[in-house]
């Protein structure tokens, strides 16, 4: 069993005993209160427990403080040392000990390597970092456009220096040795910070000091009086306009999280930025991907409370709006800034901010929010969310998202309006056009066999007396190429596929005749395809098949739930092992194995957080991103399923962490453990509208992931992150909502007898058990809300 087992059995007993008994109960690094500051009793803990953490003396001699600090919403204390032998730090070798507020320890996360010293390791590289950079580059296959060269002199025993940027990073490139514990063994590497030219990726780089290897990497990428400052946006809890018209919100600052406003950075009640700069985020354009330099920032005026007032126009090229755009940006960074405040992302734990007056934490990094990322040089349909070290400026990318080709149906009025459609990849290319007409039901003659098949066009088409004719045809057992170039000798002008399984829609392949076709062609579900044959021959139907055009596009500087999505990214990787440290939870294992990390559904979990209210239910499926791919409320979005409770919705269990897609499909199962206890906890406490100071079980199912983020080890298993969660509620609420989130959890395959294995994905073991005393019925609680006797909880 891995180090990753230990704290089942220590929950599992805190549900058959009183809380303070448990903790006193459990392995030797968890204790009852103590007296004394937090960080002594952390200190002497270690000191006295070396053994039972598999550690010598000479393993934590030189081990360096590197966060500590306490969390204000439940007065724990948390402290991060990383290992150092030799005057060299080993890479994610984290001791962690988390301090409840009576002197208690409740946790205890240990990824010191043990007996460092048996490894008989030198600290003399046989490779310089220029050689290593040199061997990143071709590991990476991109061309270095100058010879590595230092900007400094090496310093320390890790040989930290600055190289140049070499042509491959947007900015020079930190490089030091480091400890990295590799299948077993220490290896003494070059770590490298390249934050690429030409790609998706702020790369930490480690090479082998010794042979030139490349065998590990991570990427930071995976999004006083307060002024009563207005701004037109799509306002919280909007999800995006498809929720919400294009409104003022006015004075939206929190003035606990930004006590001067949103323009603020030098702490006094003065505007210091006029347009959209100030303490939390830094919003412009970047048509070319270069932040190192500015874009366009709208101002809001010269003079009293701002008021950035633009007009959002949907019917044009996004560029049109992007006034509108970058507020939008601007206004929901600072939302997500405040809101989470207040659950403990704060200064001391490592949030965004260039000021953080005096509350702790490293300062100068509001995050770097980028609207219409890359559009001049094609970046679409996407956005990403890179987070460095605290103290250093986070970059958030939103792109265009390009409009799918449809079908426009013009008469009769009954069925008028726009289809979804797929498109074919043959025949005439509908970009920026479209082909208009009148529809017909295409009429092979072949019914073979009395199937009723006549209408597939999989044999030769009677001809069309139509002038202007469009083809519909039903989709059946032949190419696609085919059908349409059968249309096409029978004289229509377009096509369009009708499915015959369903409202799904697809790109249609060529096949053997595609080549042959020169008419244009679209795919459209099988209600959409019946709506339409119900009115031919009679009344007849008008319509269009209309290609994508960028005056049609959308920018996901409006879509406020994937603008939530990405900003949830930096909230993870600066709450999981400590501020200083945001190579926690990497997407990739020992070089090139993919890791089991829930990342994206931590950023999934604040999309959906905001945008529920009392009118939703557990069960009703919930997409992510549907308005970016033209859906509208109801729609799948950018997932695998929709988020539900219910399985026959949303099936996924922790067993299909193994096979499913990475990352996103690996993020959706912990997501979906987490909607479970969501509304556990709403069926318990109720629904508080208040996000920001509410008591529901929507909040408090808000502050356990937070807290449950800062509990949990470097690279956690989903099952640790579950431990954690359940720690953070013994910690928050004495243990009252045990039951709850077991219930939650083990509905997705992480009860009690769950195992992540290694943080590697394949490895893992699914189970669906609770708790002995916890009512196995989902939503159960058997009691009075507010009542924590009873152990059905």
């Amino acid at each position: 069993m891995s180090r990753k087992s230990l704290l089942p059995a220590l929950l599992a007993l805190a549900l058959l005993v009183p809380a303070s008994a448990a903790l006193a109960a459990g392995p030797s690094f968890v204790t009852g209160p103590q007296s004394g500051e937090p960080l002594q009793i952390a200190e002497s803990h270690v000191a006295n427990h070396l053994g039972s953490l598999g550690l010598t003396a000479d393993d934590v001699a030189d081990r360096e403080l590197r966060d500590h600090y306490e969390s204000s919403n439940s007065g724990m204390t948390h402290i991060y040392w990383r290992q150092i032998h030799q005057g060299i730090e080993v890479w994610n070798g984290d001791l962690a000990v988390h301090v409840a507020n009576d002197g208690s320890i409740i946790a205890l996360h240990n990824d010191f390597v043990p007996n460092i010293a048996g490894h008989s390791l030198s600290i003399g590289p046989s490779l310089t970092a220029e050689s290593a950079l040199s061997a990143a580059a071709d590991y990476l296959g991109v061309a270095l456009g100058t010879q590595p060269r230092a900007l400094e002199a090496p310093q320390g025993n890790n040989l930290s220096t600055i190289l140049g940027d070499a042509g491959i990073s947007r900015a020079p490139i930190p490089a030091r040795l480091v400890w990295l514990p590799f299948q077993g063994d220490v290896k003494l590497v070059w770590n490298l910070v390249i934050d690429r030219v030409d790609a998706e990726q702020w790369l930490n780089v480690r090479v082998d000091a010794a042979t030139g290897d490349v065998i590990d990497s991570n990427d930071w990428i995976a999004h006083g009086s307060v002024p009563a400052d207005e701004y037109r946006v799509y306002p919280f809890p909007a999800e995006s306009p498809d929720f919400s018209a294009h409104v003022k919100a006015v004075a939206p600052a929190d003035p606990i999280a930004s006590p001067f406003g949103w323009h603020d950075t030098d702490g006094d009640d003065d505007h210091d930025f006029l347009d959209t700069r100030g303490n939390n985020v830094d919003a412009n354009t970047d048509y070319d991907d270069n932040p190192g330099t500015d874009g366009d920032r709208p101002s809001g005026g010269v003079a009293g409370p701002l008021d950035f007032d633009f007009v959002h126009d949907t019917a044009s090229d996004p560029r049109n709006s992007f006034e509108a755009a970058v507020v939008n940006l601007f206004y929901w960074n600072n939302i997500m800034h405040d809101w989470t405040y207040h659950y403990g992302f704060n200064e001391a734990s490592g949030n965004f901010q260039v000021n953080n007056y005096g509350n702790g934490g490293a300062g100068n990094d509001a995050v770097r929010a980028e609207a219409l990322n890359g559009d001049d040089i094609g970046n679409t349909n996407n956005a990403t969310f890179g987070t460095p070290p605290d103290g250093f400026e986070p970059r958030m990318r939103m792109f265009r998202w390009t409009a799918p080709a449809s079908l426009r149906i013009d008469t009769p009025a009954g069925i008028a309006g726009n289809y979804t459609a797929g498109t074919a990849d043959f025949g005439a290319d509908l970009a920026n056009t479209e082909e208009a007409g009148t529809l017909e039901y295409a009429n092979d003659g072949d019914d073979e066999g009395g199937a009723g098949t006549v209408n597939d066009g999989c044999q030769a088409i009677t001809p069309t007396g139509l002038v202007d004719g469009i083809a519909l045809i039903d989709r059946g057992a032949c190419e696609f190429g085919l059908k349409v170039l059968n249309a096409e000798n029978a004289g229509y002008i377009g096509a369009i596929v009708v499915n015959n399984d369903g409202d799904g829609t697809l790109n249609m392949a060529p096949g053997v005749n595609g080549g042959s076709v020169t008419i244009p062609s679209l795919f459209i579900g099988q209600s959409d395809g019946d709506a339409i044959k119900a009115n031919l021959p009679t009344p007849g139907v008008t319509g269009a098949l209309v290609g994508s055009n960028p005056d049609n596009d959308r920018d996901s500087d409006f879509d406020n739930g994937v603008i939530a999505h990405e900003y949830g990214h930096g909230i993870s990787n600066r709450l999981t092992g400590g501020p200083s440290t945001t190579g926690c939870l990497p997407t990739t294992f020992q070089g090139n194995l993919t890791s089991e990390q829930a990342g994206e559904g931590w950023s999934d979990f604040w999309a959906l957080m905001f945008a529920t209210g009392p009118g939703n239910t557990p069960e009703e499926p919930r997409g992510i991103g549907t308005y970016l791919t033209f859906e509208g409320p109801g729609g799948l979005g950018i997932r695998n399923f929709p988020y539900s409770t219910d399985l026959g919705v949303n099936p996924q269990t922790y067993s299909v962490v193994a096979t499913t897609n990475a990352p996103h499909g690996i993020g959706e199962v912990f997501m979906l453990a987490m909607w479970e206890m969501y509304w556990e906890l709403v069926q318990r406490y109720g629904m508080d509208t208040d996000l920001y100071n509410g008591t529901g079980g929507n909040n408090r199912t808000i502050q356990l992931v937070i807290d449950g983020m800062k509990l949990q080890p470097c690279q956690p298993t989903q099952v640790e992150a579950r431990d954690a969660i359940l720690l953070a509620d013994q910690n928050l609420y004495a243990g009252a909502n045990q039951c709850a989130i077991w219930r939650a959890f083990a509905k997705r395959g992480l009860g009690v007898n769950a195992d992540g294995g290694d943080y590697i994905r394949g490895d893992e073991t699914e189970d669906f058990t609770i708790p002995n005393g916890c009512s196995a019925d989902i939503f159960s609680n058997g009691f009075e809300s507010g009542d924590t006797t009873a152990w059905d909880n």
